[in-house]
């Protein structure tokens, strides 16, 4: 029995190692280029090398870390030109994921959307911008896990490094959060009903609208670099 549960724990501490550090890439708190060493992020998490290891390998599969030229790995630097491909990409892949999760989320997937959209409403309420941000990264999550798609969830990781990348900008964008969450209420509200072609349309020009946001700004010859974090 000893040899059966050993592993289990092993790959917990792993899945758990993955979840924490693609957090922390995806919200910021390990910003772009960071370098990422093993010791280190063990001594943070208080476990052993080998599940930061394995971590490492997932992550750099999910296309969130890289390997340096010199050895060692760091958070993949995005830049500009390659964040605006990910936008049509997310198009996609979330509209698919507001699809499928009609179809397919379970009560307790729908109050955890409901709360993420509560969390949203309480930081727009509050002028509480840096709050809302982990608020619609949480929602965007909950969406892709009621979706059931295994594969979907893991691309969806890669995609969402634009969110982060053009971040400040949108945050900066005159009643663009108020926009957000209504576009956010009409997703949820379309999963609620399980009507999965509107659940998808509406998840599409979410991601559309924000895409043309930078793109004006781009033209405009504003900033839109990475968040530094």
């Amino acid at each position: 029995m000893a040899q059966a549960v050993a592993p289990l724990k092993r790959r917990r501490l792993v899945d758990d190692a993955t979840q924490t550090l693609r957090n922390a890439i995806l919200n910021g708190r390990l910003s772009d280029g960071t370098r990422l060493r093993q010791t280190d992020l063990a001594d943070r998490l208080r476990i052993s090398r080998t599940p930061i290891r394995e971590a490492l390998v997932r992550l750099e599969n999910e296309g969130l870390v890289e390997l340096l030229p010199g050895g060692g790995l760091r958070v993949k630097l995005l830049h500009p030109e390659a964040a605006l491909e990910l936008y049509d990409l997310r198009e996609v892949l979330d509209g698919l994921g507001a699809r499928l999760a009609a179809g397919r989320a379970s009560p307790d997937a729908r109050r955890r959307l409901e709360r993420a959209l509560g969390r949203m409403a309480g930081c727009l309420e509050r002028g509480d911008a840096n709050q809302w941000f982990p608020a619609h990264v949480a929602f965007h999550d909950e969406i892709f896990r009621a979706s059931g798609n295994a594969r979907l969830i893991a691309m969806s990781a890669v995609v969402r490094l634009s969110i982060r990348h053009f971040h400040p900008l949108l945050l900066k964008t005159e009643r663009r959060l108020e926009e957000a969450h209504r576009e956010h209420r009409g997703i949820f509200e379309a999963i609620v009903a399980r009507d999965g072609g509107r659940a998808e349309a509406l998840a599409r020009a979410h991601i559309a609208n924000a895409k043309d946001i930078v793109l004006k700004a781009r033209t405009q010859g504003e900033p839109v670099g990475a968040v530094q974090a």
